[in-house]
């Protein structure tokens, strides 16, 4: 039975992918920063929960040694830990800044280096990093999510070729909006207070927080296509907007795309 550790587990595409692999019988290690947070899902026996906030190493190397205590090695790691500071670029204070950049970022990469020479060793394991459509468009008041997605997509694609001679695999997940507490719970607002910005933000905002969303539930099942596909693929996408909005930014040139953007934001 192959095991699988999936950080940032306790609601959304975490919590759905925990359920579709435990479902598929899989060994699965939840990891959550409250793991509380869990006792209301009435998870079965396969879904082992652990405590495990990305931006505390201790914590990461606790919760590796006690999965490989309870299931053996870990086939594969799912980095979906993370939520989004939204505002102005002026409006986020530089604590805010660096704390979204220390768990989007470097708490995957804290993951990442636990976790991956352990796969290297057995020369098997896949590593699935959840990013964005933000990792490869920009929002207004989303820069600075948009910035922690860029560089998780750039250190994948890195990986990708560090590991191109090993039977390791890298998978990029790229979902659209989807319907989940991410909206509600998962946003951080820029904490200065600046008028210019004030007049405009709730106005270029209220259409992203209340537009139809996807169900995580289809982001879980495309992460389980990326861990059992056994291919050299890169990215998957799914979800709102996702593959409409992928394909402009790749096909339009910068002024028609963020023409677009600047009418989705009413700027």
């Amino acid at each position: 039975m192959k095991t699988i550790l999936i950080t940032g587990a306790s609601s959304g595409i975490g919590k759905s992918t925990v359920e579709l692999f435990a479902k598929k019988a899989w060994n699965v290690v939840a990891t959550m920063r409250d793991p509380s947070k869990a006792k209301e899902f009435n998870w079965p026996e396969n879904v082992l929960v652990l405590k495990l906030d990305v931006t505390n190493k201790k914590e990461i190397l606790n919760a590796r040694k006690k999965a490989e205590e309870k299931f053996g090695n870990i086939d594969v790691l799912v980095n979906n830990a993370g939520y989004a500071l939204i505002g102005a670029i002026e409006t986020c204070s530089e604590k805010q800044i660096r704390d979204q950049f220390e768990t989007n970022f470097f708490g995957a990469v804290n993951v990442i280096k636990e976790f991956l020479p352990r796969m290297r060793e057995r020369n098997s394991g896949t590593l699935i990093n959840i990013s964005s459509i933000a990792g490869k468009a920009v929002f207004p008041h989303y820069g600075y999510y948009c910035a922690t997605k860029c560089s998780i997509e750039a250190v994948s694609e890195a990986l990708w070729y560090n590991l191109i001679h090993t039977s390791v695999r890298v998978k990029i997940i790229e979902p659209g909006t989807i319907q989940t507490q991410f909206y509600a719970k998962g946003m951080e607002i820029g904490e200065i207070k600046i008028p210019f910005y004030e007049k405009t933000a709730d106005k270029q905002l209220t259409g992203i927080k209340t537009e139809g969303r996807t169900d995580p539930k289809v982001i879980a099942e495309l992460i389980y296509k990326a861990a059992t596909d056994n291919s050299r693929k890169l990215r998957y996408h799914a979800g709102q907007f996702s593959t409409s909005l992928l394909l402009l930014r790749k096909i339009l040139p910068d002024s028609a795309f963020m023409w677009l953007v600047r009418k989705k934001f009413n700027i």
